[in-house]
């Protein structure tokens, strides 16, 4: 390569990289934020294409306030930011800082980590939610359990019809909503074209459940697929719990069954993934994304409607179910994995940047970022502290003036004074109160003058207990000069003491809100905690922040009026003597 193309090409790289660093999909959008998946936190074994990835939003990583009240401004696009990616959103609620959206991962390699971007902040924007774009051909059912109505519906392109149910619709699922199963519970699926299996075809089945603490080791069906002559044949395929133990049963039309039975009973209280897979001579159980077991069996042909929990007169599992679903196909190990591994709330499989970028190209300040994290009782907190803040400044600036001027004052009367009583006029006012009214010392000469005045006898004479009486009313002279002294500064004390107990306060709250907020969304990744954790020890900062200044104020200012006290002490003195020898 010639010095002329070499220089060129550095030329173009120098050009080109910071345009790619810049670019923006749509600038109609005012932010995004950079969303990285770690496959090596998954641990699959092959790539897999078109992966339904569960994204948790929460406070933590993204300003609710900045994006529309239903959630329909977020857009998201491939590491390239060109591509826009299918999704749709169960949830969103601003409220609660909570969202959940399903997006499709166009590939998910084995090892290494792969980015997408998400946009927000498009007032102008109309929702993009897709829920049956969102999966691929071979996903012929699936249900959230999420929602509102009451009745569960299928999210797919296909619409799959829910004839009955009888499960009780939650709030608290795994991902969202689920459904709560009681012993006749039961949700069931219409026959349709898109859910119908072949004989010796190929299927998976997948759901979350969670058992009660009551039911752990009981006997109880959780997805049943009949043939096309319902329940009153015997024909089927199904996944139930056999003393708590996950089972699946295949029965021919002769009535013939065999099975494959995992190795331990469920966990109550714990939700588990579990899947079927009928891969044309086999069918495999896969429990929490690892296989469990597997039987050589053909499963008979099955078009018949789709069962969850109670069927044919055998109780469902009693407990919740969570993210039900058929794909025509048999579905991967790595895929089982997959969606065991990063549908659970303690999935690490998505992240979030620390911080959002701006259309205008540069990423917020860390200070901007962890004020768009503060938590409202973190806001009351350190509004607080800020009117906190002010008023021991305000202290600490007057009682800087006011002593200033008493301690001028004080030498210009003191140098008045000890020329009065050079000159030998002693006791006799001779000085201007114009020119000393912000003197501390002068109160105090008026004081003893005024107290001399009302003591001294016929005789023009003061004797020891009037001496004593002067000396008394120099000493409360003394006393109110202090008090206006040390006026306000308890506010300084206030702020010492109470600012940081106030900032830890505001912290812990917020802390627990930011655990409460992850714990809803179930993103314990350390891109999910650490902007809320960071902005709510900006609480304990301003604590300290006011408490600080206002520790040096306070002791630099008892120090100076410790100085005039002393000042005071020292001219009650001098006074009290020259008074006994002028009036003997």
């Amino acid at each position: 390569m010639t010095k002329k193309k070499w220089f060129m090409t550095v030329l173009a790289v120098g050009i080109l990289a910071p345009a790619a660093a810049l670019a923006w999909w749509n600038d109609d959008w005012a932010e995004r934020r950079k969303v990285s998946l770690d496959a090596s936190a998954v641990g699959v074994s092959e790539r897999i294409e078109r992966a339904p990835t569960l994204v948790r939003l929460h406070g933590g990583v993204l300003d609710f306030s900045k994006v529309k009240p239903d959630g329909s401004d977020l857009r998201f696009t491939s590491g390239d930011d060109r591509t826009p990616l299918n999704y749709h959103i169960e949830r969103f609620d601003p409220t609660a800082e909570l969202g959940l959206v399903w997006v499709d991962v166009p590939t998910v390699n084995t090892t290494g980590r792969s980015d997408m971007w998400m946009y927000y902040g498009a007032q102008n924007a109309t929702s993009a939610s897709n829920p049956g774009a969102t999966y691929d051909g071979e996903q012929s059912l699936a249900i959230h359990f999420s929602d509102a109505g009451g009745v569960p519906t299928d999210v797919t392109a296909n619409r799959n019809q829910i004839t009955a149910s009888t499960a009780q619709l939650v709030a608290d699922g795994l991902i969202a909503g689920g459904a709560r199963f009681a012993a006749n519970g039961q949700v069931r699926v219409a026959p349709s074209d898109s859910t119908a299996v072949a004989a010796a075809g190929r299927v998976t089945f997948s759901a979350w459940v969670k058992l009660d603490e009551a039911d752990a080791a009981s006997n109880g069906a959780v997805i049943t697929k009949l043939s096309a002559g319902g329940e009153g044949a015997v024909s089927r395929l199904a996944l139930v719990l056999n003393q708590g133990v996950p089972t699946v049963r295949v029965v021919d039309a002769s009535g013939a069954a065999q099975e494959v039975r995992g190795s331990a009973s469920l966990t109550a209280g714990t939700w588990t993934h579990l899947a079927m897979v009928a891969d044309g001579d086999a069918v495999r159980l896969y429990v929490d994304g690892a296989q469990a077991g597997e039987v050589a069996a053909a499963v008979p042909a099955l078009a018949g409607e789709t069962v969850f929990g109670s069927v044919s007169g055998q109780p469902a599992f009693v407990g919740d179910m969570d993210e039900a679903g058929q794909a025509n196909t048999a579905r991967s190990a790595s895929q089982i994995a997959f969606a065991a591994r990063t549908q659970g709330r303690s999935a690490a499989f998505v992240s979030f940047s620390a911080e959002p970028e701006t259309a205008e190209g540069g990423g917020h300040n860390y200070f901007g970022v962890l004020l768009n994290a503060l938590t409202p009782d973190a806001w009351i907190v350190i509004g607080i502290l800020g009117v906190l803040g002010l008023l021991s400044f305000w202290v600490m600036f007057e009682k800087v003036r006011q002593i200033n001027a008493t301690a001028a004052a004080d030498r210009r009367f003191k140098a008045e004074f000890r020329e009065e009583m050079r000159r030998g006029r002693a006791g006799k006012p001779a000085l201007d109160p114009a020119l000393h009214e912000r003197s501390g010392l002068f109160r105090m000469y008026e004081a003893g003058l005024g107290e001399v005045a009302d003591q001294v006898d016929d005789k023009g004479a003061l004797d020891e207990r009037s001496v004593a009486i002067v000396r008394s009313s120099l000493n409360a002279q003394q006393s109110t000069e202090m008090q206006r002294l040390n006026r306000f500064m308890v506010l300084l004390t206030i702020a010492i003491s109470g600012g940081p107990f106030l900032g830890l306060l505001g912290t812990v709250v917020g802390v627990m809100i930011t655990f409460a907020a992850i714990a809803a969304a179930g993103d314990v990744n350390i891109n999910a905690i650490a902007p809320g954790i960071a902005a709510a020890l900006l609480a304990t900062v301003a604590g300290l922040a006011v408490a600080i200044p206002a520790l040096f104020g306070y002791n630099y200012l008892i120090t100076r009026i410790q100085g005039l006290t002393a000042d005071m002490e020292v001219f009650a003195d001098e006074f009290v003597t020259k008074i006994a020898k002028a009036y003997r």
